[in-house]
């Protein structure tokens, strides 16, 4: 990874350069996402956005289908990881396959225990 990688915290404050930049260097990643010790980065339009994983409280996996010409779901899907934050903003991430997003959320949860995992109505109620 060339050295010129741009980065925007997605929470509005930035975190010191040298550290995200280090942590981004050093990231597993997996798909299009990298899980680093402190930080998790994935793409916006033209630079990297991350998020600490000390900021999410809830992270989950969803499944969007994908339209065809004629407005019909083809049967095929994107699978996105879904995390919100404790102020409850929603972030989603394209991670492609099933395989990478729960690969994703066990990495998420691997970096701070306190994430609540998985999908349901309560949770939503709970932290929307």
């Amino acid at each position: 990874m060339k050295g010129n990688a741009v980065f925007e915290y997605v929470l509005g404050v930035e975190r010191e350069e040298r550290a995200v930049r280090r942590d981004f260097i050093l990231a597993r990643k997996v798909g299009e996402v990298r899980y680093g010790k402190y930080f998790l980065f994935y793409r916006g339009m033209d630079k990297w956005m991350y998020i600490g994983y000390e900021d999410i409280a809830w992270a989950y996996r969803r499944l969007e289908g994908i339209r065809g010409k004629r407005g019909k779901d083809t049967g095929d899907g994107v699978h996105f990881l879904m995390l919100v934050t404790k102020d409850k903003k929603r972030i989603g991430m394209p991670v492609g396959d099933e395989e990478n997003a729960l690969a994703g959320l066990e990495v998420i949860q691997e970096h701070n225990k306190f994430i609540d995992i998985g999908f349901s109505k309560e949770k939503e109620e709970r932290y929307l």
